[in-house]
């Protein structure tokens, strides 16, 4: 729903225009590098959602989603701090990104996602397991 929101948004700019309810966040730049972020994030947030309800899967390959995911939130956030911002295809298409403060909410996602998960992380045996099973 967001990207779609995401993707239409002078089309819906336009429309509130013509009912005279403008929006004034959708002619903010800063405003809509924002949301563009969002779009890209919720976008690896869902494809993660669907690798975790796929039938058939044993545990190892449930923390092995949920351990990738958490790398990647890592590797975003420093690519954000050199100014590549490759991964989000919404956000790439803006100048002016303030890659310094993406880096610090990306940095904060992943803090809340290692506490989420830190369960996993203290019982040995998910590590155990998946080593076993690479064996």
């Amino acid at each position: 729903m967001l990207k779609r929101f995401y993707k239409f948004r002078n089309e819906i700019a336009d429309f509130m225009k013509i009912k005279y309810k403008p929006l004034s966040e959708l002619n903010d730049p800063k405003w809509i590098c924002d949301l563009a972020i969002l779009v890209d994030l919720t976008g690896y947030l869902n494809d993660l959602n669907l690798k975790l309800q796929k039938q058939g899967q044993l545990v190892n390959d449930l923390y092995s989603h949920l351990k990738a995911f958490h790398i990647k939130l890592r590797l975003w956030e420093s690519q954000m701090l050199s100014g590549n911002s490759y991964h989000f295809n919404a956000l790439s298409a803006y100048e002016n990104i303030a890659y310094a403060q993406y880096a610090e909410e990306l940095k904060l996602l992943s803090e809340q996602y290692s506490n989420r998960f830190s369960d996993f992380k203290k019982m040995k045996l998910f590590q155990f397991i998946c080593y076993s099973y690479k064996i």
